[in-house]
């Protein structure tokens, strides 16, 4: 999957990952595995506490998930990872566009996931070892927020490219199109200020 690795080496600079960090985390497996419940229990207490996202799940579903989540953690603190980890990530960033997680719910819970890791690492590490081990984590983590965002963008522009090519539109229509929507939406969010 080429697509998840070009954006792999765009994204990895910009967040100055490193490929130690998967070291770091692996060394610390064992404290790290003690987090998991409640990493696991905030995410899925916010998620399911809250009217706009408890509506992306279904009926009996949330201990399935629940391991999903622990994997997910299991897997960043294996030791390090290579392009099948970041095809992995794309494919989840495409589960999470079919079931309706839009970027707003998964880049804010990335966020909370990373709070009460760092509040983790404080609570368990001098501080030095708990920035290392922190920053490795947000690292990792960002580079995969990244890509699932970036997944959510070149699904919907790779789909209205194809769909209004199918009845003609050319780029160049398109662009003019989403230029014109940006002007509108500039001017509304101007005049609600």
């Amino acid at each position: 999957m080429t697509q998840a690795k070009d954006l792999f080496d765009i994204i990895s600079p910009l967040v100055a990952y490193n490929e130690k960090d998967w070291d770091v985390l692996a060394g610390e497996a064992g404290q790290i595995s003690t987090w998991v419940p409640d990493l696991v229990d905030v995410f899925y207490n916010t998620l399911y506490g809250h009217d706009s996202t408890k509506t992306i799940f279904q009926d009996g579903e949330r201990p399935k998930l629940e391991k999903t989540l622990q994997d997910w953690v299991a897997s960043l603190v294996s030791g390090p990872k290579g392009a099948d980890f970041w095809d992995h990530q794309w494919v989840i960033a495409l589960l999470h566009v079919r079931r309706g997680v839009r970027n707003l719910y998964m880049l804010g819970m990335m966020n909370r996931i990373q709070q009460v890791f760092l509040a983790k690492c404080v609570e368990t590490y001098d501080k030095d070892k708990a920035h290392e081990v922190f920053s490795a984590f947000l690292r990792i983590s960002g580079t995969v927020a990244a890509l699932i965002a970036e997944c959510y963008g070149a699904l919907l522009e790779n789909s209205t490219e194809e769909g209004l090519s199918k009845v003609g539109m050319n780029a160049a229509l398109l662009q003019r199109i989403k230029d014109n929507q940006i002007s509108k939406m500039i001017q509304e969010s101007q005049h609600n200020d």
